[in-house]
């Protein structure tokens, strides 16, 4: 295409969108509310995937406590023996000591928990502090700790599986459900854009049929229509990233301090606003040229 037939063409779909300023407005909203939701969704689920990952690397999610009668020595050893296990991932040891300190620093406002911490010898017993190389192999190291390998020295194997399996389904739901609502509005956005283009056609059937006279190509009809509706995607990614970029830089840091997020090792802003932009214009795009396509394929038979 010529430099000057180019030029004629992007102004052809540039008055198109603006000599329907009212009907393009409707299908840019559409397309707004569309990316809306599709950046919502990834906002959720990526703060449910962080919150996990945080939990995990920040606290063992299998905690195996010692009987009183577990000497050092042996306590050294299954310490060893479960660093040998392959889905181990990072094992702390708490002494007695260490778990009695950290936990009258917990309680060293409450008088009545510090005087019964007095009327036993161990009050407080060691344990471990197991990580995983990934979140599934939780369970079997829950499984591989309350064998009779390990039961005598143990008291006590405990672990947040539940909470990860709730957060999983939260996951889970949020990615079906935010799908299931996605695409209904990208139905619902190709059909608005699809309509407004076809009315844009009926209103300039004339001038169509006049430039078909004179010997216009099918394709210097058909790339005002598709321009007008990459109009749409642009004028809505454009308001759509000022709504999730102002959400972002007003919520951002309570959602960081609530979900303790600080080994993000950077801002929520910078973690996914840029990632959510360029999925933006990639939909946008794809679903009014889309809808583009199809309108003038289906009432300019060419």
């Amino acid at each position: 295409m010529k430099t000057l037939t180019a030029k004629r063409v992007i102004k052809s779909g540039f008055t198109n969108f603006f000599r329907n300023i009212w009907v393009s407005i409707a299908a840019t909203s559409m397309v707004v509310i569309t990316l809306f939701i599709i950046s919502t969704i990834i906002i959720l689920y990526a703060l449910a995937v962080l919150s996990i990952n945080n939990s995990k690397d920040k606290v063992g999610v299998v905690t195996a406590y010692f009987t009183d009668t577990t000497t050092d020595k042996e306590m050294a050893n299954i310490k060893a023996e479960v660093e040998a296990l392959p889905d181990v991932k990072q094992v702390d040891f708490v002494s007695n000591t260490e778990a009695e300190r950290r936990f009258l620093e917990i309680h060293k406002n409450d008088p009545t928990w510090i005087q019964s911490l007095a009327e036993f010898d161990k009050p407080v017993p060691a344990s471990l502090s197991i990580k995983a190389n990934d979140l599934n192999n939780y369970s079997s190291i829950y499984t591989t700790l309350k064998s009779s390998r390990f039961s005598p020295y143990f008291q006590k194997v405990s672990d947040t599986q539940i909470v990860i399996d709730k957060l999983r389904r939260i996951i889970d739901f949020i990615t079906k459900f935010g799908a299931v609502l996605a695409a209904i509005f990208m139905v619902v956005t190709i059909m608005v854009t699809f309509n407004t283009i076809r009315l844009t056609i009926y209103n300039r059937k004339d001038e169509v049929e006049i430039m078909r006279l004179v010997g216009a190509t099918n394709w210097y009809i058909r790339w005002p229509f598709i321009i007008e509706g990459i109009m749409y995607a642009v004028f809505a990614t454009l308001v759509t990233s000022l709504l999730i970029f102002g959400l972002l830089y007003l919520l951002s840091s309570r959602i960081e301090q609530f979900l303790s997020l600080n080994s993000l090792g950077t801002s929520l802003i910078n973690a996914l606003f840029w990632q959510i932009l360029l999925v933006n214009v990639v939909a946008s795009i794809g679903l009014s040229v889309v809808a583009s396509t199809i309108a003038i394929r289906r009432y300019l038979r060419i």
